[in-house]
């Protein structure tokens, strides 16, 4: 149990926890497409062709993003070669640097304990630790962003001599948000801050902030990439910033169109078991604030950072489950608190109590759904997993209900917490049983089958996921209608990849027409990927034959390399590129 104010010993047990948990899962699932599967792949494609400025996905400029993080995933890969581990390493890392940023600030603002209780609440939200889990941009920015402002609020806190360092970092973290996903890195810290200092009427104050030198400093970071990438690819600021940021924020022709209601609602779904908490953690902050404006003025912050969150991103139609990321760290932060103050008081929980039950009622759930008609056979270890869970859900739903009715918030935070790493250390190797588009299992048929020389092509889909399991060095073919005029209207994987093959004179060599993908094979040992359901118009187009399928993928090859041991509808080999 902690004490309240825990010692060097217990600080460092505890993040150490933290960390192991974050690494323990990073290998446990294929890689999820298109997402990560494309990221990752840029940041392969980086290290193999040696070019740094210009990110690229299917041999062509991909201008989506800017590069930091495929920087860090080429490193990784540098380091530790190319798997799927060491893709997920960069996020797990994070993941865990969002936690210790919680716990640094909230040990300066509130105490150690509270700061420990942050962190471990952060971990242990399953929207949190499923995105440090995923190889993406979101939770890299939303750390810069963290680190963005929990600085901010320590520097404006601060005497004279440590406020300028302090306040320096926290701009050059805003320039590292800014070259790792563009705009935003600058917009939600400005945007929190300035809000706050509204709300605060603190504008005799603003030049205290560095605001010329930090900008200054931000641009230092994020400014040379982007007059290099311009000069390397012409066009690119104006697909990165008019196409990707601004028409993407305003226009209304983008995927996963949501309502208002989008993020609210998966932050208070996301920050489960902690969800009752949220209330009273909120009005705690609220009243400290009422109650002295200016030691209270951190307090205000915290929950004028993620309302701006929710709101900025609330506003266009577009809307994707990353991108609300940012505002967790500071209401976990309210919630250590929050929960640190109650166990001093040593006062009954009822929003506790309400978790624990809520847990109880998941994991009764969980021990029940595999006897379920409904529910999809699994393998036995799986199947044991999730019975493992569900048991452990129920215990910790009794010992977290009888702690908060004990008065004892620590130990119920402790009991939901551990609830929590069961549920994703039991639910995280079902998740390939519930994938379809992955083209890991058909990877292993590929590597044994293909020999120099011969071709590897996509047919009318872009497997994202592929040329990562095989590394391979060179790009597929993508066979595509490519002078479709719709293709530019729509947002998915033609319309990216033909973007950058207007960017790219030479790619005409490898994103063919059909009919110049018939051409190519009519005289060369062909490999096809392809949606099962073209299968009747692909085998009259192209020599092949199926050789294998997986979900909705079939993969098809030359006649004789049924011989070499793959039959049609023959079950997959593992894939040994997916190490």
């Amino acid at each position: 149990m902690l004490q309240e104010r825990p010692d060097r010993r217990t600080v460092v047990g505890v993040l150490a926890i933290l960390l192991l948990a974050f690494l323990g899962a990073t290998g446990l699932r294929p890689l999820n497409v298109p997402d990560e599967g494309r990221y990752a792949d840029v940041a392969r494609w980086m290290l193999r062709s040696g070019d740094f400025v210009t990110p690229r996905l299917a041999g062509v400029p991909f201008l989506h993003k800017p590069p930091l993080f495929y920087w860090l995933e080429a490193s990784s890969f540098w380091a530790f070669g190319v798997h799927v581990w060491s893709a997920r390493l960069v996020p797990a890392l994070l993941g865990f640097a969002g936690c210790a940023l919680t716990f640094a600030a909230g040990a300066r603002l509130y105490g150690r304990r509270a700061g420990l209780l942050a962190a471990v609440i952060l971990a242990a939200s399953p929207y949190y630790f499923v995105a440090s889990e995923y190889v993406n941009h979101d939770l890299t920015v939303s750390t810069f962003i963290t680190a963005a402002l929990f600085l901010f609020t320590l520097g404006d806190r601060a005497g004279p001599r440590s406020r300028g360092p302090l306040l320096l970092g926290a701009w050059g973290a805003c320039g590292l948000a800014l070259l790792t996903k563009g705009l935003i890195g600058l917009v939600i810290p400005i945007g929190v801050v300035g809000l706050w200092i509204a709300a605060t009427s603190r504008w005799r104050e603003i030049p205290r902030y560095r605001l010329v030198s930090g900008l200054a400093l931000a641009a230092a970071i994020a400014v040379p990439w982007h007059l290099a990438a311009e000069r390397a690819t012409p066009g690119l600021l104006h697909e990165l910033y008019v196409v990707q940021h601004f028409q993407r924020y305003a226009a209304t022709g983008f995927n996963n169109a949501k309502g208002p209601w989008f993020y609210p609602v998966l932050i208070v779904a996301g920050l489960v078991p902690w969800t009752p908490l949220l209330p009273g953690a909120c009005a705690r902050a609220w009243r400290a604030f009422r109650a002295e404006r200016d030691l209270g003025r951190s307090d205000l912050l915290l929950l004028v950072w993620p309302a701006f969150v929710v709101l900025f991103f609330s506003i266009p139609q577009s809307k994707l489950a990353g991108y609300a990321l940012p505002a967790l760290p500071p209401l976990a932060l309210l919630l250590g608190r929050h929960v640190d103050a109650l166990w001093r008081e040593g006062t009954r929980s009822r929003a506790l109590a309400a978790s624990g039950l809520a847990v109880g009622v998941v994991g009764a759930g969980l021990v029940a759904a595999p006897f379920l008609s409904a529910f999809p056979p699994l393998p036995r270890p799986v199947l044991a997993g999730v019975l493992l869970t569900g048991a452990v859900g129920v215990a910790a739903a009794v010992v977290a209900f009888r702690a908060a009715r004990a008065g004892e918030p620590g130990r119920a935070t402790l009991a939901l917490a551990a609830f929590v790493a069961a549920l994703i250390a039991g639910g995280t190797p079902t998740v390939p049983h519930f994938t379809r588009d992955s083209a890991l299992p058909l990877a292993g048929d590929l590597a044994a089958l293909l020999r120099p020389g011969d071709t590897l092509a996509f047919y009318g889909r872009y497997y994202y996921d592929l040329p990562f399991y095989l590394d391979l060095r060179t790009p597929p073919i993508v066979a595509e209608n490519w002078d479709d005029p719709e293709i530019p209207r729509r947002d998915n994987w033609q319309s990216e990849v033909l973007a950058g093959r207007v960017l790219e004179p030479r790619s005409q060599e490898w994103l063919v027409s059909f009919d110049e993908l018939a051409a190519r094979c009519a005289g060369a040992r062909c490999f096809v990927l392809a949606p099962r359901w073209r299968e009747a118009e692909l085998q009259l187009r192209l020599p092949v034959v199926k050789l294998a399928q997986e979900n909705r993928i079939a993969l098809y090859g030359p006649p004789d390399a049924l011989s070499g041991g793959a039959a049609a509808g023959a079950a997959p080999g593992p894939a040994a590129a997916a190490r």
